[in-house]
């Protein structure tokens, strides 16, 4: 568990909107046609029973009530819609179905131009491009559109180019898939972006409209995040091609020093954007010509190479390997044969919906370095493949956004790596809770293994087992950065000091003191014997004496448990006394 300590970093305050308050959309809409399918439902063209217009509307069932997403989602649309270049907002309607349950309807205007990147893609494919007059005209819009989001602070951080819609007149808008990519704009203790995030991704848009993909889009997405902080920063493919300030606008927003790099107000002063500035009428013209142009074309495609979906390709389309919710029959030997296959290609995490199902590889894998943190920070988990940190990323990122504690519960049978699960969630969230002091962050990430010493032991099966159950509660700032930590045992198995079973060992606390205390030559001022250890961590095999003598493991565990209460705040008197009533 996790939890903020403080509320209101979302700027708008819950006006607790009940179902029953929403009018029927029946009375006011017809749906005309389906035009796509996101996230959360299906997405139809509809029309105004009142005066003829059409709209788009985002069709979310089933739902029994509104949600602090959807809520949120509600009044950043109601707020926000108000300006020629982000997407109107015509109200939130609910229809009631008792058999199938309530359908709630966010209704937007309808950009029948659709999106900048399907417009490029047309383009590409009859041997065509986008000139530099109609991409200035574009970027100025997006522009126009993130200057006011950001005036009212609010970051987008999901520009790209099927977020920038078309009118079907050359009117160029945005819109927000999701609302969880939409943050309040607020200063963090020790931030590593602002609003200016939004023009890197700008930037990366600008490279789209004249290529046609972004940058190493060819590539697969985890390969490609680790090569965009080490790499220097994109430019065109054939920067010849295009005049140079252009590349010079581009270069301005794709500066890594977020710092350094302009904010939006002043991009809209730069000489390629300038050139859009007074000539909205032309350039929207121009740009509704190549729409309607565009449109015929993939008209007559359309209807020439219509796809037929059989059964078998909407099964490989639509049920990635990664979440098996999406497959059509989802039975336990249907799981067994998929987790198999992944497991022998060492994709050892695998979505089910919601929860994430991890397989102990039982050998180390180099995918849990601060490199791997920064890859799933902040990314849609559809971005990368299931990981841990996406888990860890998407609990963090609900609560900065929604104001709400979240909860990850672990859960296994013994020897499935519930222990290093733990740690690795702990690890990230530390990472993206960074507070100010060091010292905190290195006192939470030496709790877990403080308090595993003294629960943990060796079984018939598991070298390290937890034997006991372990709540941490982790506590943030409201701008997200961790305060502190605070863990909670329960069901301790305590008859184990005094009793253990075959082959099996008392907790760990026990070998490493002795072990540490045999080396530094101290067992004497404990009274503890230096030939035979005591009976309460000997075993029937009588190995560990010989372990404590031949092997350094329990010695270094013991400097390691050592440093463990250095750093979280012990002084050595009080490590001495523990010591001393400990045995």
């Amino acid at each position: 568990m996790f939890r903020r300590s403080f509320y209101g970093l979302y700027p708008y305050k819950s006006s607790m909107i009940g179902l029953e308050s929403l009018a029927d959309p029946s009375s006011d809409w017809d749906i005309i046609e389906t035009i796509g399918k996101g996230t959360y439902g299906k997405v139809y063209k509809v029309i105004s029973k009142k005066d003829g217009s059409q709209a788009a509307v985002k069709v979310l069932d089933p739902i029994n009530d509104v949600d602090e997403e959807i809520e949120a989602e509600y009044n950043i649309l109601r707020s926000l819609s108000n300006h020629p270049n982000v997407v109107k907002f015509f109200g939130m309607f609910y229809k009631s179905d008792e058999l199938s349950g309530g359908q709630l309807w966010l209704v937007l205007e309808l950009c029948n131009g659709g999106s900048v990147t399907d417009l490029i893609k047309g383009l590409l494919m009859g041997g065509k491009r986008l000139e530099e007059p109609i991409i200035s005209y574009i970027l100025y819009g997006a522009l126009l559109g993130l200057q006011h989001l950001h005036n009212n602070r609010i970051i987008h951080r999901d520009v790209k180019g099927n977020n920038i819609l078309l009118t079907t007149d050359g009117g160029v808008k945005l819109i927000s898939r999701l609302v969880s990519f939409v943050i309040a704009c607020e200063q963090q203790y020790d931030y590593s972006y602002d609003a200016r995030c939004d023009v890197w991704s700008l930037g990366i848009t600008a490279i789209e409209l004249a290529d046609g993909d972004p940058p190493l889009a060819e590539m697969h997405p985890v390969k490609a995040l680790f090569k965009i902080p080490r790499n220097p920063s994109p430019t065109l493919r054939h920067p010849e091609h295009w005049c140079r300030s252009f590349s010079h606008f581009i270069a301005q927003c794709l500066i890594k020093d977020f710092e350094t790099r302009p904010s939006v107000t002043h991009l809209l002063e730069h000489p390629f954007i300038k050139q859009a500035h007074g000539k909205d009428t032309s350039l929207g013209q121009q740009l509704s010509v190549l729409i309607r142009e565009q449109q015929d074309v993939g008209n007559r495609i359309k209807t020439r190479h219509e796809r037929i979906n059989t059964r078998k390709t909407l099964i490989i389309e639509s049920c990635p390997d990664d979440d098996l919710v999406n497959l059509e029959v989802l039975d336990e030997e249907t799981i067994i044969a998929h987790l198999q296959r992944r497991y022998q290609e060492l994709q050892i995490y695998t979505y089910v919906g919601d929860i994430l199902i991890a397989l102990n590889p039982f050998q180390n894998l180099n995918i849990y370095s601060p490199q791997f943190s920064k890859l799933y920070h902040g990314m849609k988990r559809s971005t990368n493949p299931p990981h841990i940190f996406a888990t860890a990323d998407a609990a963090y990122q609900s609560m900065v956004t929604l104001s709400k504690d979240q909860c990850i519960i672990i859960s296994g049978e013994s020897g499935a790596g519930k222990t290093e699960s733990a740690h690795l969630i702990v690890q990230h969230l530390t990472f993206l809770g960074k507070a100010n002091n060091r010292t905190l962050r290195e006192k939470i990430l030496q709790v877990n293994p403080l308090v595993e010493a003294f629960g943990n032991a060796c079984t018939a099966i598991n070298d390290n087992s937890s034997r006991f159950g372990k709540y941490l509660e982790m506590k943030f700032t409201p701008t997200g950065a961790v305060m502190g930590a605070k863990i909670s045992e329960y069901l301790l198995e305590k008859s184990r000091v005094i009793k253990q079973a075959t082959g099996e060992k008392n907790f760990h606390i026990f070998y490493y003191i002795y072990a540490g205390l045999y080396h530094q030559d101290n067992l004497k001022k404990y009274r503890l014997p230096n030939k035979t250890v005591p009976r309460y961590i000997d075993c029937v095999n009588g190995k560990v004496m010989q372990d404590i003598v031949s092997s350094k493991l329990y010695e270094e565990q013991f400097g390691a448990i050592q440093d463990c209460f250095r750093i979280i705040g012990f002084t050595e008197e009080v490590q001495l006394k523990f010591e001393f009533i400990f045995f």
